[in-house]
């Protein structure tokens, strides 16, 4: 529960104070008090507050905090009161056992199930302070793209003036990005006993996996085991059933999730997609212009069965992938259809090209330029941030 002290501030704001504000307070330099201290009173510093989880899991990964003579790394909750902790069973969840910090508005029991060493951190009261301080100043739709720190990471003073070497950065992260896809299908398809009813078992299974997303792709994968190809074309009108069944023994994840996005949603519509020929097609496609790719995505969505940028994402993940392991393709496509801004991809594009940038020109009218920014996030920011001094991609830019 809220303190006396919060509820008092909470009844005179003009805007109700919710979860999402604290988040903000957390995340931005210029709203997050300067003097914060654990509920024991070790001063804290924080060096980086972690990157805003638009998914499941804890609200920031990746946090780096200065507590007393301690450092932490790892993930930060925030919640109103400590009690929301237990209330929402974080402590029996192991997606949580990596917060080293429990960040609330309110005052209340630190939760006893907190990890070995995480802290708490009770924010409210420094904000309750300042009589200036009002929730409806913050602009709850600025979060958290275009509120990233002001000042410019190494990486983009490099590549600002010179737009030519962003593109050729993205492009040729993308074709890395893709031939390491490539080199993946290849191992499975030399598999022993594979052959060639395998071959379209493992297109199959894949393409599974890409409408699984990465929660559930395995999940999704062990369903098209359960559920073989050759049983789809024996019995089509049972597959949805078929399916939904095989889902309840593969650990499919349901955290967070929209209903019309559930897994089950998405298990009917690949139902539907995969008693189709043409969706088994795409496995021997050799066409891969951009009108043919334009039509590939027209084919996987037709009828509303997954939306144009998921579609695109089973093209760029299995379809040109696949193509490239079984020698039709030499090389990515110059071009492939968008799919949709993952949070990785937005993060990345905010730190390479700043807050104004134009996403269309950049990046967002080609998914291999998209691929490129998921790329250079896993193979530079996941290393070395937030010491972005200590980042080799702009020595790599330069080489």
């Amino acid at each position: 529960m809220l303190s006396e002290t919060s509820r008092i501030f909470c009844r005179r704001l003009h805007e109700p104070l919710t979860e999402r504000h604290v988040q903000a307070v957390w995340y931005d330099n210029a709203l997050r008090p300067r003097n914060l201290v654990t509920r024991c009173g070790l001063p804290v510093r924080v060096v980086y507050p972690g990157d805003w989880n638009l998914g499941p899991g804890p609200d920031f990964r990746g946090a780096v905090l200065h507590v007393g003579d301690r450092r932490l790394a790892g993930d930060v909750e925030v919640h109103l009161s400590p009690s929301g902790w237990r209330a929402h069973g974080h402590g029996d969840d192991p997606a949580y056992r990596n917060v080293v910090a429990h960040v609330t508005w309110g005052c209340g029991p630190v939760p006893d199930t907190l990890p070995n060493g995480a802290v708490s951190i009770w924010i409210g009261r420094f904000m309750t302070a300042d009589t200036a301080f009002s929730p409806d100043q913050i602009d709850l739709g600025a979060y958290p793209f275009a509120r990233l720190p002001i000042e410019m990471r190494p990486c983009h003073i490099r590549i600002k003036d010179d737009p030519s070497l962003a593109d050729a950065a993205l492009v040729a992260s993308g074709e890395c990005r893709l031939m390491a896809k490539a080199a993946r299908m290849r191992r499975l398809l030399s598999a022993p006993g594979c052959g060639a009813a395998g071959r379209l078992q493992t297109f199959y299974s894949e393409a599974m996996g890409a409408l699984g997303y990465s929660g559930n792709a395995r999940a999704f994968r062990a369903v098209a085991a359960a559920v073989p190809l050759d049983a789809i074309r024996s019995e089509p009108d049972n597959i949805s059933s078929a399916f939904l069944v095989a889902a309840q023994f593969a650990g499919v994840e349901r955290h967070g999730m929209r209903p019309s996005n559930s897994p089950e949603a998405r298990l009917v519509a690949a139902a539907r997609l995969f008693a189709r020929p043409e969706t088994m097609e795409l496995a021997d496609a050799s066409d891969f212009s951009p009108s043919a790719l334009r039509e590939m995505v027209k084919c996987l969505s037709q009828d509303g069965l997954m939306g144009k940028g998921r579609a695109a994402a089973v093209i760029t993940n299995i379809v040109v992938p696949f193509a490239m392991a079984e020698g039709r393709l030499a090389a990515p496509p110059k071009w492939l259809p968008p799919e949709d801004l993952c949070e990785p991809m937005r993060l990345m594009a905010f730190r390479l090209f700043g807050r104004d940038h134009n996403p269309l020109r950049l990046y967002s009218s080609n998914g291999l330029k998209m691929q490129g920014l998921l790329q250079i996030y896993r193979d530079y920011c996941l290393q070395s941030h937030p010491d972005c001094n200590a980042c080799a991609f702009v020595e790599d830019l330069s080489a």
